[in-house]
């Protein structure tokens, strides 16, 4: 059962997909992942010719090919912070492209890039899910993402009005990097819209365990 779509807390965490990077991953037991390039650290894992090196991504592929990894990412681009534009885009593709190689649901990180993800997403028309991390933006983004078919997971920040118009089969919870338990998270989501979420984020949470097929 995932509660937690994601979080950086240290393993173990129940109900919980723990993101990290590829490099040392190392499976823990039963412990669900989520394993990506995350756009900050992209002059770590590239070269000068803006490509991801290739034992980077040798380390990435067999990462996110573990059964207990249930998600590429995170992943994404971030306008603010994220370093050379083109780069981002062309490590963003090739991960969104690994996620349906591996049938697997793409986490992804996004600030000021609402534009590019959803055009790249028209581009590749992928079959996995594309779940929006950390949503805490205001409702006309939201809505923008949600018409690209993406979904969305809110955290300790969110916007109440994004929250009130995602449909419920397209929302997911998360800790992040928050010290709130997602019990809590959910909690204040749910004081939000005055409707139960745990049962609805628990069923919808199962997109993680069925990578193996289409979704």
């Amino acid at each position: 059962m995932i509660l937690d779509c994601h979080t950086h807390r240290n393993p173990p965490a129940q109900e919980a997909i723990i993101s990290t990077s590829p490099i040392g991953f190392r499976a823990q037991g039963s412990q669900m992942w989520s394993v990506g390039l995350h756009p900050w650290d992209l002059d770590l894992f590239c070269s000068d010719n803006l490509r991801i090196k290739d034992e980077i991504w040798v380390e990435l592929v067999a990462a996110a090919a573990s059964p207990t990894v249930a998600a590429v990412g995170e992943c994404g681009i971030d306008l603010t912070h994220g370093g050379i534009l083109a780069t981002q885009m062309l490590a963003f593709r090739k991960q969104a492209l690994l996620a349906e190689r591996l049938r697997k649901p793409l986490i992804i990180h996004a600030v000021k890039a609402h534009d590019i993800i959803t055009g790249i997403k028209k581009d590749l028309q992928p079959e996995q899910p594309w779940i929006i991390h950390g949503f805490r933006n205001k409702p006309t983004i939201a809505e923008i993402y949600l018409k690209a078919g993406c979904w969305l997971s809110f955290g300790e920040k969110f916007s109440p009005e994004a929250l009130d118009i995602t449909p419920p089969d397209r929302i997911l919870a998360e800790t992040d990097e928050s010290d709130l338990p997602i019990d809590k998270i959910i909690s204040r989501l749910e004081e939000s819209v005055q409707k139960n979420l745990r049962e609805l984020i628990k069923s919808n949470g199962k997109i993680f365990y069925n990578h193996n097929s289409p979704i």
